[in-house]
């Protein structure tokens, strides 16, 4: 029960949960599901990541819900790519 692990975990929420908003709006403009994909990768690393705050709390969360800080880094740099995915300008 880390302190880094805890904001590596709460940080993956964030950036997921801030990512899912632009594929989501693209979603209900264009109603192309690749969007809709998108942006459910991200809510599911948002969840992922909620379930890893869970286990840093001292609240007694299920057993298996722990992780190790380079996994949780690496999920970190996947929804990292996934920001870049929808940051990145289209070329037309």
């Amino acid at each position: 029960m880390g302190l880094a692990d805890l904001f590596v975990a709460v940080l993956i929420v964030g950036i997921s949960c801030i990512n899912a908003a632009v594929p989501s709006a693209a979603f209900g403009r264009s109603r192309d599901p690749r969007f809709l994909v998108l942006a459910g990768a991200n809510a599911v690393f948002a969840v992922v990541g909620l379930l890893w705050a869970w286990a840093q709390l001292p609240l007694g969360p299920p057993a298996g819900l722990g992780v190790d800080l380079p996994v949780a880094v690496l999920v970190l740099l996947a929804t990292l790519l996934l920001l870049a995915t929808t940051l990145w300008p289209r070329r037309d």
